[in-house]
């Protein structure tokens, strides 16, 4: 089993010109302090918000300007990871610093190729994409956030809203209910996805051109009731005189279509921008009035949102963007409505050609009917003529363009039937068997007989463990289910088993009995070559677990140290420009 350790921790303020490093050991390490306030909390997050992950930091800690390195290691091999902002830096064992601009994309497809971390999520905006997720989604089993982890599961970072509905494929993928090759055929269907959406989009496209061709040269109900071997004879009799004409009448028919589809397509844009305008201002008008202070703590999620001047300008950044779309679709859209007016023109000019040679084939017509019903309820037969093979035209493409979705639709639903033979039924059931059957022995070892684990089946259903028991029994509840999917984790081995970082156990003020025996139950628990990290207060509870660990103690200076600020400061070297 491959595992990630972090070993080194170094970390500097340029505004405050202080800094410090800090040491892990490969098992057990605790950080610890006689105070709440200095910074056990922000400390362990550090490990991960340098590695690109997103714990809740506070305002204060943000404003402090923090570059950080982090040396860790994966099967035995020494990476490093820099970070400055939402700047990343990466360098593999043996090479050379690597700098991303962002956290997404690149970067994170380098740190899940290091960690095998396989699991892809749809782009929120467009299912067809699939992406690398974020560092976060990667750590999410292994870390227990004082703040949000203890009352919600899977919750220790933010923005993980960013992928809709990810919780399912997260959890089952970390648990062994999916293996990596599921993604695989994810990628294969949503390849075909993508050629299916393409496709369809040029079935509306047809059909907007039919539409034109019905608006602007509509049938002859004369025309219209020949048979196909007639209308193709008339067709072959005219057709030397008019082929030219009617060319030119196709080609003006499908530049028509082609700029009422785009029109169409900016003008949904231009409302979207307006919409966005409107509501950014919206936004901004309430982060002004209505809030108070620089942060704003979501009601629903929990997640602390920033609400400083330079988060408020940022909005107002926004709606000037949105308001200089709105100006540039409006221009497109006009310029637009020019070029369709004077296809319109070109049309007619056309048409009076070919209504020229029209009268020649008058004798085609019904003698029954007379010269002003036909002008005033007919279109000319070669109107009808040039109609008739637009269509067949578009109508012919369409039947291929129809055909293919039919085919793509098929092969996609063969492709989920051989996924979901990666996982039989028998499997599962005892990936649930064994989930259920570890978390009521934790439930025992930790003496929570109150919590009712009844509605639990597998590690999805953590949400019906909240409210069980008394308020100390349900953060036991917690943590059982805690250590029963890490234990699912190891099991599964479809990734590097990260350290398990648990901040502040003592949860709930558990009697010192109890919390005793949780630092006992988390040493047994957790498996044996991994590396754990404990935040906790210098307590007599703790010693037993203190006196074989590495600690890390901190006092009133809290993290950072101007003494230690040039030192740690040469060993941030990632980015020349800051060497």
């Amino acid at each position: 089993m491959r595992n990630l350790a972090f070993k080194r921790l170094v970390v500097a303020s340029d505004t405050q010109k202080s800094g410090n490093r800090f040491e892990f050991k490969p098992r057990f390490n605790l950080i610890t302090a006689n105070d709440n306030s200095f910074g056990k909390s922000t400390l362990a997050k550090l490990l991960f918000w340098t590695l690109g992950g997103e714990p809740v930091l506070d305002v204060t800690w943000l404003s402090l300007d923090v570059r950080c390195l982090l040396d860790f290691s994966v099967d035995g091999e020494t990476y490093q990871a820099g970070r400055y902002g939402n700047i990343m830096f990466l360098r593999r064992a043996d090479g050379q610093w690597k700098k991303y601009p962002k956290i997404t994309g690149a970067y994170s497809e380098a740190f899940a190729e290091i960690v095998g971390f396989e699991a892809l999520l749809p782009n929120r905006n467009d299912a067809t994409k699939l992406e690398t997720p974020p560092p976060a989604f990667y750590f999410l089993p292994f870390y227990v956030d004082q703040q949000r982890s203890w009352s919600q599961a899977w919750n220790g970072f933010i923005n993980l809203e960013q992928y809709a509905r990810w919780q399912k494929t997260i959890i089952e993928y970390h648990t062994g209910y999916l293996l990596p090759d599921f993604f695989i055929f994810e990628e294969k269907i949503a390849a075909r996805n993508l050629e299916k959406k393409i496709a369809e989009v040029e079935v509306k496209r047809i059909e907007t051109a039919i539409e034109v061709v019905k608006t602007y040269l509509p049938k002859s109900s004369k025309t219209v009731a020949l048979s196909t071997g007639e209308f193709d004879i008339l067709a072959a009799e005219v057709s030397e005189e008019i082929a030219k004409l009617q060319a030119k009448q196709e080609e003006i028919l499908g530049a028509i279509s082609g700029i009422q589809t785009e029109r169409i397509y900016l003008q949904g844009q231009l409302d979207l921008a307006k919409m966005a305008s409107a509501d950014l201002e919206k936004d901004y008008a309430f982060s002004v009035e209505c809030v108070e202070g620089e942060s704003l703590l979501c009601p629903l999620c929990g997640t602390l949102h920033d609400n400083t001047s330079p988060r408020r300008a940022s909005i107002l950044a926004d709606k000037d963007e949105a308001e200089n779309q709105v100006i540039q679709l409006s221009g497109k859209i006009e310029r637009l409505d020019k070029k369709i007016a004077k296809s319109h023109e070109l049309l007619e000019s056309t048409r009076s050609e070919i209504e020229t040679i029209n009268n020649k084939y008058k004798p085609l017509e019904s003698s029954e009917t007379t010269d002003t019903e036909a002008s005033a309820t007919e279109s000319s037969l070669l109107d009808s003529i040039a109609s008739r093979a637009v269509q067949k035209h578009v109508q012919r493409t369409m039947e291929t363009k129809t055909a293919l979705i039919r085919t793509i639709k098929s092969t996609n639903r063969n492709l989920k039937a051989e996924q979901k033979k990666l996982l039989t039924k028998e499997e599962r059931d005892s990936l649930d068997a064994a989930f259920k059957n570890s978390l009521t022995g934790y439930v025992d070892d930790l003496k929570a007989p109150g919590i009712n684990l009844s509605p639990v089946e597998s590690p999805l259903d953590y949400k019906k463990l909240y409210g069980s028991g008394g308020a100390a029994e349900s953060t036991r509840g917690i943590l059982a289910y805690y250590m029963s999917v890490i234990q699912q984790v190891h099991k599964a081995e479809n990734e590097a088993f990260s350290a398990v970082v648990i901040d502040t156990p003592n949860q709930q003020e558990q009697a010192d009995f109890n919390y005793e025996k949780i630092i006992e139950f988390l040493m047994k628990a957790i498996p044996s070559n991994a590396q754990l990290i404990l935040c906790a207060m210098n307590r007599s509870e703790i010693q037993g677990y203190k006196s074989v660990a590495h600690v890390i103690e901190l006092d009133e200076k809290k993290i950072l140290s101007d003494t230690k600020y040039f030192e740690c400061r040469s060993l941030l070297n990632f980015d020349g420009s800051i060497a």
